[in-house]
């Protein structure tokens, strides 16, 4: 029977390489609720800058105006302080991404490599049972030459 002696270490990895697929896919959800936040805050700033224009045609007061601009100054913050949010949550996934392909390769080594032992091993293994299969062709050959020279 073939046995890998690196196994646990080729499980370790496997384990790791999930377990950073699963860091990835939060990752990428972080980064999707981010992005969904910063959407819904530009849409709301646009709203807001559409009835400050509207408010313009209709002879506004002075305080609404006042307030409307203030209201679009911190929307447009947020929306900043939204987009560097995305920004980080980004890295964040290319990190998790870069993280993932590496222990994808270090468990690709160590499949490679008891790949080939194993290939090692069958033939091996094969080349002792064409010795064994010898020995005992041999043997009945030699049975058979005493047996019939003894007649």
């Amino acid at each position: 029977m073939f046995r890998f002696r690196l196994q646990r270490v080729l499980e370790l990895r496997e384990e790791s390489e999930q377990a950073k697929a699963r860091l990835l896919a939060a990752a990428q959800d972080a980064a999707d609720a981010a992005r969904r936040e910063q959407e819904a805050l530009a849409a709301m700033r646009d709203s807001s800058r559409a009835e400050l224009h509207a408010a313009h045609a209709d002879a506004p007061r002075i305080g609404h105006l006042h307030q409307l601009g203030f209201v679009l100054q911190s929307l447009d913050q947020r929306v900043q302080n939204a987009g560097e949010v995305v920004h980080a949550a980004d890295e964040v996934v290319a990190s998790a991404q870069g993280e993932l392909t590496d222990a994808a390769r270090d468990r690709r080594v160590l499949d490679r490599l008891k790949e080939r032992h194993a290939e090692s091993w069958r033939a091996e293994e094969a080349h002792k049972d064409k010795l064994q299969m010898d020995e005992i062709a041999l043997a009945r050959f030699g049975r058979k030459n005493d047996g019939t020279s003894h007649t």
